[in-house]
């Protein structure tokens, strides 16, 4: 009966010692996570909206705002958005880096606005492709795929009148995307870890081999963009 006990007991300090250690594996990167705060980048016309420990950014053309993200919790979102003194209403297009729920949570905010998201992310969220051990990416209740306009690579379109530069960066997730407005700001998503100016693979990547890859071919673009701005390193201002 001891023997069982003990038995009993090494398995469970196993099974804690396995927790823990998965458990330390997973929240570690998010401490070395310094996202934007919420705010107006001086001189710019680019808003960053902090939403837990990552940032979503607006951009102002002349009859709305472009937004790239949605955050992970759509209430504390819109109070950052008030914060701000920008309406929902104001927001027609939204431009997503990727599926994973702390980038599409608040879409429900702005059901007039036109979503855009790379067509080589369809997989993750269909069920094709598992995000994890947890299964495929979901949108928020609401939200259906067939709302959102799909994107390749290279493609170039003009919300508002603003040039945007769509570009794939795969690896961090299959349909990973960066977009270029009017040639100096880029939006990153999570296509890399951004550190001094350094890019290195992004945590919680699904392939790191392939973002390797990424952040060679795009490396020329993300160093003569005069701001990068993604969603968990903060800001770079050349």
């Amino acid at each position: 009966m001891k023997k069982s006990k003990k038995i009993v007991l090494l398995i469970i300090t196993a099974v804690l010692f396995l927790l823990t250690v998965f458990g330390l594996y997973s929240f570690y990167p998010v401490l070395t996570m310094k996202p934007a705060e919420t705010g107006r980048i001086s001189g710019t016309p680019v808003f960053s909206l902090k939403n837990g420990v990552n940032s979503s950014f607006l951009f102002k053309a002349d009859n709305g705002y472009i937004l790239f993200d949605a955050g992970s919790n759509a209430r504390k979102f819109e109070a950052s958005l008030n914060e701000l003194g920008i309406n929902t209403d104001d927001i027609k297009w939204i431009f997503l880096s990727h599926s994973d729920y702390d980038h599409v949570s608040a879409l429900t905010l702005f059901p007039k606005a036109v979503i855009y998201m790379n067509k080589d992310e369809l997989p993750l969220i269909n069920g094709t492709i598992k995000r994890n051990v947890l299964g495929a990416n979901t949108l928020p209740s609401g939200i259906d795929i067939s709302r959102i306009t799909l994107l390749h690579d290279k493609q170039v379109l003009y919300p508002g009148g603003i040039k945007t530069e769509c570009t794939a960066a795969p690896g961090h997730t299959p349909g990973s995307m960066i977009y270029l407005i009017n040639g100096r700001y880029l939006f990153s998503g999570d296509a890399f870890k951004m550190n001094s100016g350094n890019f290195s693979v992004h945590p919680f990547s699904m392939d790191s081999d392939l973002s390797k890859r990424t952040i060679l071919s795009i490396s020329e673009l993300a160093h003569n963009a005069d701001i990068i701005l993604t969603s968990h390193f903060g800001i770079r201002i050349k």
